[in-house]
């Protein structure tokens, strides 16, 4: 806190792109190397009161261009209408932007279609939506929101079963890596900020695999009971060292998987796989 003319002034927020919270752990699709792990994860849902909790905290210090309602698949959850509005109330960001695979879409009230500034819409081979793209395209027409309409075909391979040994090659993953340096998918999830989206989930998957790693707590920011949290942000958005949910994951420059729904024993399949011939395979990208 700055003194000016004999008064306190507050200093000025950290200016930032993007931030990201998940209202879901958990999807209705079972995309192969989903890079939040959502068809291996149990049905998880947000709570209102710390989604709020950490927002505001967060505002005190940040301000984004955007904050982006993700998955999972956020529109699950039963209080979505309500988290977006009380989003606007936070101050955190000047848009809303929504992320979700579309296939409840139909289900969506006007509350909804009036409380977000852009809808990005990824759509999957084979996979249905009882709302058309006119009928989403006339909406968004209506509600004045900039629509993003992709299909998606393939993912990237991030999260991987083994991890990459050579320090060199996690800190050469990670400078490469559009998540955290392009593309700020940088997230708010239990009370802490992260500048990795995966991040948060790799605990939880290793777990899956028999694999104990301690990475949620150590990872990221804490924002409560937090008397330097600018200067900790500051820190840790500048800081070039790999996080260590790094050495789990080939981040935005793993090879491309082909998109499909999985069953129980693709699941399974998914767990089994050995990828150190990956990552010894890998290169950073040109």
């Amino acid at each position: 806190m700055l003194k000016f003319g004999g008064r306190r002034r507050m200093p000025r927020r950290i200016e930032h792109f993007a931030i990201e919270y998940n209202l879901t752990e958990h999807c209705n699709l079972t995309c192969p190397h989903c890079d939040h792990a959502s068809p291996l994860l149990p049905k998880k849902l947000a709570r209102l009161t710390d989604f709020m909790r950490d927002l505001q905290a967060l505002a005190k210090v940040l301000h984004a261009r955007e904050l982006r309602i993700v998955g999972g698949e956020p529109t699950l959850h039963p209080q979505l209408v309500e988290f977006l509005q009380e989003s606007r109330r936070t101050g955190v960001a000047e848009r809303i932007r929504m992320y979700t695979n579309g296939t409840r879409l139909h289900l969506m009230p006007d509350a909804f279609w009036d409380a977000i500034d852009v809808l990005d819409l990824s759509v999957y081979p084979g996979v249905h939506l009882r709302m058309s793209r006119a009928e989403i395209e006339r909406i968004c027409d209506e509600k004045k929101i900039n629509l993003n309409y992709q299909v998606v075909d393939s993912f990237f391979l991030s999260l991987l079963n083994q991890p990459i040994d050579d320090p060199a090659v996690v800190q050469e993953v990670f400078d490469a890596c559009k998540n955290a340096h392009v593309w700020s998918c940088h997230a708010v999830h239990e009370g802490r900020f992260y500048k990795c989206s995966i991040a948060p989930f790799q605990e939880q998957r290793l777990a899956s695999l028999g694999i104990k790693a301690e990475i949620r707590d150590k990872d990221g920011v804490q924002l409560h009971d937090n008397p330097n949290l600018r200067e900790d942000l500051e820190r840790y958005l500048a800081d070039k060292s790999p996080l260590r949910a790094c050495t789990w994951c080939l981040g935005s420059s793993g090879p491309a998987v082909e998109h499909r729904q999985l069953n129980k024993a693709d699941r399974q399949a998914w767990l089994d796989e050995d990828h150190r011939s990956i990552i010894a395979a890998w290169r950073p990208p040109d």
